[in-house]
């Protein structure tokens, strides 16, 4: 990993309050799903045993076979090799069917700049590879399919005929026992 300088004002305010909303509990099942699809453990620390990418790549190649191509399979040391094999899980997870929006940079996982991101990104995979028929464990909820209405002009038309509440009605509403303006209450005695 590149040694980086301290991030200080409110990027370490940032970086803490994502810290602080980081999920112990999503690591681990994540944690699990991984090992159980790949077959090997990740190792002792959960970003150290991703970092280099190659994991990510065994991962993808075993959801689809020849994903990913597989020489990003074995681990490099050097760092510009993982975070290349780190780009190629992500454009393999792209080519699997995932959202842009569900994808983190590689910086995320690379240099856990926000592990929050990446696992969301793992979660994501695993919502995908449920989706794509992967009869394995199963990591995250399953994903909602879409169900499209078909709403005819007739329907559209009736509509437009109806007052919302949203616009304010008058239905039931009279002035009956308002004062007029300037006008005291009149209050008697018993």
């Amino acid at each position: 990993m590149s040694t980086r300088a301290e991030k200080s004002g409110i990027n370490a305010e940032v970086q803490q309050k994502l810290a602080a909303t980081y999920s112990l509990e999503d690591e681990a099942k994540a944690r699990g799903w991984l090992e159980a699809i790949v077959g090997e453990s990740i190792g002792q620390d959960f970003w150290d045993g991703l970092k280099d990418g190659s994991y990510l790549c065994k991962v993808l190649n075993k959801l689809q076979p020849n994903l990913v191509p597989a020489k990003y399979e074995h681990p490099s040391g050097q760092p510009f090799k993982q975070i290349e094999a780190v780009g190629k899980f992500l454009d393999g997870c792209k080519n699997y069917g995932m959202s842009e929006k569900d994808l983190c940079v590689t910086l995320d996982i690379q240099e856990k700049n926000n592990p929050n991101m990446g696992l969301a990104t793992i979660i994501a995979l695993g919502r995908q590879a449920q989706k794509n028929g992967y009869t394995g464990p199963a990591l995250g909820p399953k994903e909602a399919q879409p169900c499209p209405h078909e709403i005819d002009e007739q329907r559209i038309r009736e509509g437009r005929n109806v007052i919302g509440l949203q616009m304010g009605t008058n239905k039931g509403a009279s002035q009956a026992g308002m004062t007029p303006y300037g006008h005291q209450r009149q209050i008697n005695a018993p």
